[in-house]
């Protein structure tokens, strides 16, 4: 999801590029789904689809540019604004959020879960893939707090859970001075894990470096992060293979997940792309 720890794996352990999932961030994902499934279903050419993202995160902008996220119709995503951009963009306007009333999500894809709203804070997307991960191999949902020893706390959690008999060894790690000191202990082979999450950010995405800044200069990434899990215990839906809409869109359209089309619109191949420091 964090394309602050691609580039910085990339530039700096380039020998790990492997390691890396091939899923693409959320931003992509809708980015490519917008221009293909979306277009498809409202009967409109993708290059007539202008895709905006809005994101806590300045790196999202350059991924939206590397070469892997577009096709012949052009980028997946057109154009991210920084969340700290979108205030000011308001405030010029003199729009007052608070004041307007309250609108449902336009459909289809304004259906979310509480496991997509933790994909913002450190251990948020662990969280969430090993809820979906235990009812793919038992058929039976988790207690939706069960992995919640990854939540916030210090730079680096660790965890093993069963996931069907099998022992998955977990580790969760946010800015990239706790995460260089992870990276070393694993290839000095001190630690060994099947799964590992990495956020560029303190906190993670909510602690990005395009949110507003706070004018006590307070470190809010933490804060966020226990308010996104508040809303993900408020949901009515906790899990994210639940998503009725998610459901539709491979019923429809992807057929299965790691399809042919699957694979082309929401993986990648981190290869694929140099940094600078590698032309």
């Amino acid at each position: 999801c964090c394309p602050g720890w691609v580039r910085f794996l990339k530039g700096q352990y380039p020998q790990l590029t492997k390691q890396l999932s091939t899923a693409k961030s959320p931003q992509q994902m809708f980015g490519s789904l917008t221009k293909s499934w979306l277009a498809q279903k409202l009967g409109v050419e993708p290059e007539k689809i202008f895709c905006v993202s809005i994101m806590p995160c300045v790196a999202k902008k350059a991924e939206s540019e590397l070469p892997t996220m577009a096709t012949e119709h052009g980028p997946d995503v057109d154009l991210v604004l920084t969340t700290r951009e979108f205030v000011r963009m308001m405030r010029a306007d003199k729009i007052i959020p608070s004041l307007l009333p309250e609108e449902a999500l336009d459909d289809p894809m304004g259906v979310s879960t509480g496991a997509g709203v933790i994909f913002g804070t450190t251990g948020g997307v662990m969280e969430a893939a090993l809820r979906s991960a235990t009812f793919l191999l038992t058929g039976k949902n988790p207690d939706p707090d069960a992995f919640s020893q990854l939540r916030e706390g210090p730079g680096l959690r660790e965890a093993t859970y069963d996931l069907a008999g099998t022992p998955v060894r977990c580790a969760v790690v946010s800015g990239l001075g706790n995460t260089r000191k992870l990276l070393e202990r694993i290839l000095a082979d001190k630690v060994h894990y099947d799964f590992v999450e990495v956020m560029a950010c303190p906190g993670g995405c909510v602690g990005g470096g395009g949110q507003p800044i706070d004018k006590e200069d307070r470190e809010l990434g933490g804060i966020r992060g226990d308010r996104l899990y508040q809303l993900d215990g408020q949901a009515p839906l906790r899990f994210s293979h639940e998503n009725p809409q998610v459901q539709a869109l491979y019923q429809e359209f992807l057929g299965e997940p790691l399809s042919e089309v699957s694979e082309h619109l929401l993986h990648t191949d981190h290869t694929a792309w140099s940094m600078p420091n590698q032309l």
